[in-house]
Order: C-alpha cells, then sequence, then structure tokens
C-alpha cells in the first residue's frame, strides 16, 4: 500500500535512511512529505522514527467528470445489446452549450467590452496535460510538465486537461454546434498532468507535486477539475489532510484555488474540494437548474458553507482530444460536449483571472478574502447552489 510519510524538513535524509533499512520503498520526496509503498504492518515502525510527523495513507484522485454516472445509466437503458442505449451515449440528445454561450453566463463577454481578457494573470491547470498537435482553439504558448512517475509524458491521451484548458483560455473558433471560445482568453495558461494512465487517476502525492510546481511557476490560480469522493457516511478533516492543508497554507500566501466540488450527486462530497483554502465549483445545466451529479448537501459541506459557487457544467462544448475525443465522437473531431464538475471549475477559474486583471486595474490585488466577501454581498448561500451563479459585474460594483 502507498503512504505519505510528513517529516520534519531537518530530518528528511536521515529518516530516508531509516526508511531504506526497513525495507520501505520509497516513491518520490514532495516538500516535507515522502510517498512510499510498504505493508500496513510496518506503519508503525516508521511512526515511530524520530522526527517523523504522521503517516497518511495515499488517496487515490480523479477527473471530476461523472463517467459513472453515466455507464450505470447505460446499462440501465440496456447496455451495448440496445440501439437505443447505444444512441444515448453517443450524445445523439445532449443539450450543447458551446462555450462561447455559457461564458456570457458569468458575464465574460461584458468583461471583453470593458477589455478585460484576464491578460497578464498566470493560470496553472492540473489535470491530464496538454495536447502538442496543432488545433485553431489552442491557447499559446503553454508550459506543460507532468509529476506522475509512472506517466510522464506530459501529452494529454484522455483530453480532459485540454477541455479544461480551453474552457479557461481556448481562441474563438466556429463549430456545427455553435462558436467555442474560452471565458479568459488574454490570461497565461500553464498545464501540470497529475493525473494520468489514460482514465485520469493520480496519488495524493502526484497531486501535492503538481500544486508544488504550479506555485513555484508563480501561478496566481490554480485550477483542479479533479478530486476523491467523500461519501454520505464518511467524515473528512481537512486538517489532516496533506493535499487539503498544502490548499490551505498556499492560499494564505494569496493563491486563488478554484477546486471541482465532485460529481456524485446529493449527500457526497470531495477532497480537496473540502479544504478551507479552496472555492468550490458547483455545476448547473442551461437552464440554471443544479446537475444531478454536483456533488451537494454533505454535512462536511453544509458545515463549511460548500461548494460557494456554481457554474455552468452540463454539456459543455469546447476542444478535447485522446479518449475524450474517441467516446464523444458524434461531436466531431477533437471537440466534446462533457458534462461534470471539471466543467464548472474551469468557468470560474477564468471568471477569477478576470476578476484579477480587473482588480489591479483599480489598484488591488485579489485574495481569497476579497472572494468571499463578493460572494456574501452579491450572492445567498444554501446548500445546493452555494452563493450562486458569480458574474464579472460583482467585482465592479464591489470596487465601484
Amino acid at each position: 500500500m502507498r503512504y505519505l510519510v510528513e517529516v520534519e524538513p531537518d530530518k528528511l535524509e536521515s529518516i530516508q535512511r531509516q526508511l531504506k533499512a526497513l525495507g520501505v520503498r520509497v516513491i518520490k520526496k514532495t516538500l516535507n512529505y515522502i510517498s512510499v509503498e510498504m505493508p500496513p504492518e510496518i506503519v508503525s515502525k516508521v511512526e515511530a522514527i524520530p522526527g517523523v510527523v504522521r503517516v497518511v495513507e495515499e488517496r487515490i484522485y480523479r477527473i471530476a467528470i461523472p463517467v459513472e454516472i453515466k455507464l450505470s445509466e447505460f446499462m440501465r437503458r440496456g447496455g451495448p445489446l440496445n440501439p437505443m442505449a447505444l444512441i444515448w451515449a453517443a450524445g445523439f440528445r445532449k443539450d450543447r452549450w458551446p462555450t462561447s454561450q455559457s461564458r456570457k453566463v458569468i458575464e465574460a463577454d461584458q468583461a471583453e467590452k470593458m477589455g478585460i481578457t484576464g491578460k497578464g494573470v498566470k493560470v496553472v491547470v492540473l489535470d491530464t496535460g496538454w495536447d502538442y498537435t496543432v488545433n485553431p482553439q489552442y491557447p499559446t504558448p503553454v508550459y506543460c510538465t507532468s509529476t506522475l512517475e509512472g506517466d510522464p509524458a506530459p501529452q494529454d491521451t484522455n483530453g480532459h486537461g485540454v477541455h479544461v484548458l480551453t474552457t479557461i483560455a481556448g481562441k474563438p473558433i466556429p463549430t456545427p454546434w455553435g462558436m467555442l471560445k474560452g471565458v479568459a482568453p488574454g490570461v497565461s495558461i500553464e498545464a501540470v498532468k497529475v493525473l494520468g494512465y489514460l482514465v485520469g487517476t493520480a496519488s495524493t502525492a502526484d497531486v501535492m507535486e503538481g500544486i508544488a510546481h504550479a506555485y513555484f511557476r508563480g501561478a496566481k490560480i490554480i485550477s483542479m477539475s479533479l478530486g476523491c469522493d467523500i461519501g454520505p457516511n464518511e467524515r473528512h478533516n481537512p486538517d489532516e489532510c496533506p493535499i487539503c492543508s498544502m490548499i490551505e497554507s498556499l492560499a494564505n500566501k494569496g493563491v486563488l484555488f478554484s477546486i471541482a466540488a465532485g460529481n456524485s450527486g446529493e449527500g457526497h462530497a470531495s477532497c480537496p474540494g473540502l479544504s478551507p483554502g479552496a472555492i468550490t465549483v458547483g455545476a448547473i445545466s442551461k437552464k440554471g437548474e443544479i446537475a444531478d451529479f454536483s456533488s451537494r448537501d454533505h454535512p462536511d459541506y453544509i458545515r463549511s458553507g460548500k461548494p460557494e459557487v456554481v457554474c455552468p457544467g452540463v454539456d459543455i462544448g469546447s476542444a478535447t482530444v485522446g479518449l475524450i475525443d474517441a467516446m464523444e465522437w458524434v461531436d466531431g473531431p477533437k471537440i466534446a460536449f462533457i458534462s461534470g464538475t471539471s466543467m464548472a471549475t474551469p468557468h470560474f477559474s477564468g471568471l477569477l483571472a478576470l476578476w484579477t486583471e480587473y482588480a489591479k486595474k483599480k489598484g488591488y490585488d485579489l485574495t481569497k478574502g476579497m472572494i468571499l466577501d463578493i460572494l456574501k454581498t452579491y450572492g445567498k448561500w444554501d446548500s445546493e447552489y452555494g452563493y450562486g451563479v458569480p458574474k464579472f459585474s460583482w467585482i465592479v460594483d464591489y470596487l465601484r
């Protein structure tokens, strides 16, 4: 099993030697954490090493699109033996929502009329990587790296990361379904591949290393359309979670985190969406209704006032590649209309970039405290919609 060993920084080298003596396999180091592989019976011996702060089991994190829900519904409709189920799965009945339209819900078009496009704001996306082939919607330039020890190539073979990046910063291109255009096409955008192995999974250490990399790259906004489900009967203490703690620490240093609420529906939460340092994003449909899959109403979410916002996240159209492109073939080559809090999150990440640029022009550095004050001033929180759909005009009114 994989564990994270938190250590006192000045004891890192000596602890590594002792781990080796115990036969523990060290996988990687991230800040003051060591990712290791060891049997459960060794844990107590590692905890007893002087300088070890704690040992926690690593979690598995996934892309935040409701694949399992779609598969379950597909099988309920008769699966591969039912032609109608195949038609449903192919997406012929989607209520397609191209980003040129969904961005208007958060007033990105109004921001652009004022000359605000996210220019000068660095957004780092932690996802499944980037695609190096040519696509007219791709933003440029893009820096990309991978933190996955078993999948070190930054190339996005899943397509989820490309969809998220182009939702934030994609260039305008026409499609049979309407124009595609990112929320904040002027941002400086980078990608860190923290999810991989085709299906989009990662360990705790992979994600933490990605967060650290984004921070050292100078990210103002870190967008994370990923998570680990917290079920209705499970409680999650962010203070005891390495990722949640790391996010809170960096948020206190001025980094803005836009993180998916999760896709397990009512009564569920998600880590790291539960981090106090995160602004957690749920999903709504084109009708403005909460998406069935959007995680909400979990006791830990209600206690911590999450999700804080909701954004468009159902049948969102943007560029993609790889596995998602193949699965959503009916949408056209390198285009996909997909759903998830994964799709809502980059809408908010883009809006944060617009807010950041506007605030800077007014002489302010946008902080998480300011964001929460804006949300509380112009929204009204409930357990499903948070403070509602945030608008660009909120910051204009706030800084008037």
